[in-house]
């Protein structure tokens, strides 16, 4: 199964980098974590639109697509990594997963999400949000292939 984490703008933190590659890089035994980070828009005005039409374009056809978003579901680790595992058996090219922008995503991108996400009613930075995805993305296929990590 192929994972892909979608979202915009660099990782600016080595501490957050470092973070992320560590999880995806204990993930491989389970499936492969790929990442694609847009181009930050410069103007306030119409980043949001503009960034959210990027992401729409990079969006690869026939995956499971995930929305990170305050106004999603919040589920428990156990219950993320049976999300997982269904979406898997029922989508032969991947999950990605989508991180918007500082200033969030449109209506469009929030329509074509199949599930919205939420991991805390608190704000994190988009960057964060990075770093606890991957872990959380690692957990559940612990849990999945009932390894000691979790608990």
């Amino acid at each position: 199964m192929k994972i892909l984490i979608l979202g915009v703008g660099k990782t600016k933190q080595p501490f957050l980098e470092e973070g992320i590659k560590k999880y995806i890089k204990q993930t491989r035994p389970y499936c492969r974590i790929e990442e694609l980070y847009l181009k930050e828009e410069a103007t306030k005005a119409a980043c949001i639109d503009l960034e959210s039409e990027k992401i729409l374009k990079a969006i690869p056809s026939n995956h499971f697509k995930i929305l990170l978003d305050l106004q999603g579901d919040m589920f428990s680790s156990e219950d993320l990594a049976a999300k997982i595992d269904q979406f898997r058996k029922v989508s032969t090219a991947g999950i990605v997963f989508i991180i918007g922008g500082h200033s969030g995503v449109n209506k469009k991108v929030r329509d074509t999400a199949d599930l919205k996400l939420c991991f805390s009613k608190m704000t994190f930075t988009h960057q964060m949000i990075r770093l606890f995805l991957t872990e959380q993305i690692y957990r559940a296929y612990t849990i999945l292939h009932n390894k000691k990590y979790h608990k």
